[in-house]
């Protein structure tokens, strides 16, 4: 059983000093989109951890303004006339980026005369905010890959890996340790906020989730304190619990509506085809072909596919159970929208109290959590704190 006591000091220290140091060392908290287009509610308010303000075409761009992404008709004298007044008023250190038609070399440069950092096409989409900000960060914090191909690559060898175990071809073990690490690292220098945003952006493919959860599992392991060695068991974990998946029909991974009995069946066997696949190769540590078996087993034996009970069920399996739930909560998928972290975390909390999950577990992860999104933004009830009274 997770032993609460032993990781709280670990969770503790991670939730007080997150709350000064990690977010001060975010490179800027908000970005402002001087548009004429009423954008408001078609665009998302938070991308990637960082706030996204709409400024009033109508008043004159703030002096405090220190990331201006400018989305208007280039056309417009009194438009420019208002951009060109800000810039004479800015702080030294304030980046201006511009929205540009494909292919108009005139606002192009028309653009650079304005200031412009960079240009982002028309129209202004979600992807363009995120452009903005992972050119902000670029330079600052990755020294090379930066975040969008880490997640590129981390995909790519995802699908390598899914590939040889479908053509029963040796599964690179090399690949799975240097992916885990780089995904890692990347979790622990973004935040986990930040990554589940930026998978959910610039990832929609088959492995989306695994990316998810992974990363989930990443930052509750760093969070918690748990040493180098098992946060790479984890992380790989992540990597390859659903590799069962791919002897799984499309039809019904892909099926947007209920599934029959004969479907979940069906769907049930994943977890021990992927861990005979991974068994036979005979280099995998036990605990993470465990993981892999029974990261669909609940404490209470209501799991598949062995319905195990609690004492049957190791450390490392219930931490990928809690971060395999949340990350399907969290996913955007056809059939639903994305739950927010309280609500996910309200559907972890209510899973415990029926005794299917492990509450330390989710208490862990609540303080994880908690602490990404900072004080000054919290939840708007202390779930992990209300659920213990």
């Amino acid at each position: 059983m997770f032993n609460e006591n032993v990781y709280s000091k670990h969770v503790v220290d991670f939730y007080d000093t997150c709350r000064g140091s990690q977010m001060s060392q975010k490179l800027r908290t908000t970005l402002h989109v001087f548009t004429e287009d009423d954008l408001f509610g078609y665009l998302p308010t938070t991308v990637m951890g960082v706030e996204v303000q709409f400024l009033n075409t109508e008043a004159p761009i703030p002096a405090e303004v220190e990331v201006l992404l400018v989305d208007i008709d280039l056309k417009d004298p009194a438009l420019i006339d208002k951009v060109r007044a800000f810039r004479n008023i800015a702080k030294p250190e304030t980046q201006i980026f511009i929205t540009v038609s494909k292919g108009d070399r005139q606002h192009q440069r028309q653009a650079s005369a304005l200031g412009a950092r960079k240009t982002v096409l028309k129209p202004l989409s979600e992807i363009g905010l995120a452009i903005v900000i992972e050119e902000l960060r670029t330079p600052h914090r990755f020294a090379t890959s930066t975040t969008k191909s880490i997640i590129a690559d981390s995909a790519r060898a995802m699908r390598e890996i899914f590939d040889q175990a479908a053509q029963k071809e040796p599964i690179d073990t090399a690949l799975i340790g240097e992916t885990g690490r780089q995904l890692a690292e990347s979790v622990a220098d973004l935040g986990v906020l930040d990554w589940l945003d930026t998978v959910r952006i610039y990832h929609n493919s088959t492995f989306q989730h695994v990316l998810l959860v992974t990363g989930i599992a990443c930052a509750f392991a760093q969070g918690v304190g748990m040493n180098s060695q098992d946060i790479a068991k984890l992380t790989q974990a992540g990597l390859l619990h659903d590799i069962g998946k791919i002897w799984t029909p499309p039809a019904i991974l892909d099926k947007t509506g209920k599934l029959s009995p004969e479907e979940f069946a069906i769907i049930q066997r994943h977890p021990k085809d992927g861990y005979q696949r991974l068994a036979s190769q005979k280099d995998f540590h036990p605990d993470i072909l465990d993981a892999v078996l029974h990261h669909h087993e609940y404490l209470d034996g209501s799991g598949y596919p062995d319905g195990l009970q609690a004492h049957e069920i190791r450390d490392l399996t219930r931490i990928l159970t809690i971060c395999d739930i949340a990350g399907a909560l969290l996913e955007k998928r056809p059939y639903k929208s994305a739950f927010t972290i309280e609500e996910t975390l309200g559907v972890l909390f209510e899973m415990a109290s029926q005794g299917k999950v492990e509450r330390a577990l989710v208490v862990a992860l609540a303080r994880v959590f908690d602490c990404a999104i900072t004080a000054a933004k919290r939840p708007k009830s202390d779930l992990y704190e209300s659920k213990q009274n």
